[in-house]
């Protein structure tokens, strides 16, 4: 036997083809390697797109929570309201056919409280002109004044002549 055929025999060849193979192994196991990582990457991809659409589910879901509490309370309100009239009703009715001394007294109660507040209001801002105060707070004073009228009287409009609360549905 020659050294070529050992070479050319089943040995070298063994080699070659082990060598050649043990190569395509770590060939295809870099392959392998680079297919788990995009399939790692698309994992973590769907899991943030999951994630994001539940943060916004969540966000649509308290703010219908929020919608319906708000709309819970109005309704409260409303109904206490509603209530409230209701029970005031009932107990004027209550008070009428008493003395009719009683019943003028009890009507004179508001306006004469209002005469009052304006004649305590009045005295306090001619005091204050009257006073040696600097210009300026003499201006605040005569400022307040005019915007406290200005309220009362439309507050007592509004009162006197308007829409005092929701018509209730029947």
């Amino acid at each position: 036997m020659t050294v070529l055929d050992m070479i050319g025999g089943a040995g070298a060849l063994g080699g070659v083809f082990g060598a050649v193979g043990s190569g395509l192994s770590r060939l295809i196991g870099i392959y392998e390697l680079r297919e788990k990582r995009k399939d790692r990457a698309m994992d973590i991809a769907h899991d943030r797109d999951r994630w994001d659409h539940d943060l916004r589910l969540i966000g649509v879901q308290s703010d219908a929570q929020a919608r319906q509490a708000d709309q819970a309370l109005d309704r409260a309100d409303t109904e206490g309201r509603w209530t409230g009239l209701e029970a005031s009703i009932a107990a004027e009715a209550k008070l009428t056919g008493g003395y009719v001394w009683v019943e003028a007294v009890r009507a004179l109660v508001r306006p004469v409280l209002t005469v009052l507040i304006w004649l305590v209001f009045s005295l306090l801002f001619f005091t204050a002109l009257g006073a040696r105060l600097p210009a300026a707070i003499r201006d605040d004073i005569v400022i307040t004044f005019v915007n406290a009228v200005t309220f009362s009287a439309s507050t007592a409009l509004a009162w006197w002549f308007g829409d005092r609360g929701p018509v209730r549905p029947r």
